[in-house]
């Protein structure tokens, strides 16, 4: 699966990292929100959200809940190369020769691994 996701985000010219955030950023976050979900500290995200805002990728905004932080939102690019990204992980997956009730086990198995059962 490793193998998989990062030829995928190779074709891209992403880093892991940005691939992540660009996952992460389907809906608009704070950067301690994103570092929270990306398993990072904030300023590894404001680095990588550096970067990615050069690219037009993404915009800085203030957070309509917090007048102090900022909101991390993708723009029209960024939200283009993301379903681009997202869509490019489900083609030829290593996952594609299982029934989707194999699939649907495989993820209740990995969620209670997680203790995240639903």
């Amino acid at each position: 699966m490793d193998a998989h996701r990062r030829s995928r985000i190779a074709e891209l010219d992403l880093t892991p990292t940005q691939a992540k955030a660009l996952e992460e950023l389907g809906e608009p976050r704070t950067a301690r929100e994103l570092a929270a979900v990306m398993c990072c500290e904030p300023p590894n995200v404001t680095y990588v959200i550096d970067k990615m805002e050069k690219q037009g990728l993404v915009l800085r905004r203030p957070d309509p809940r917090d007048r102090r932080a900022k909101q991390l939102v993708l723009t029209d690019a960024g939200r283009e190369l993301r379903l681009d990204l997202l869509e490019r992980m489900g083609q030829d997956s290593p996952l594609d020769h299982l029934t989707h009730e194999a699939r649907r086990e495989l993820r209740t198995h990995l969620l209670r691994a997680l203790d995240r059962a639903e």
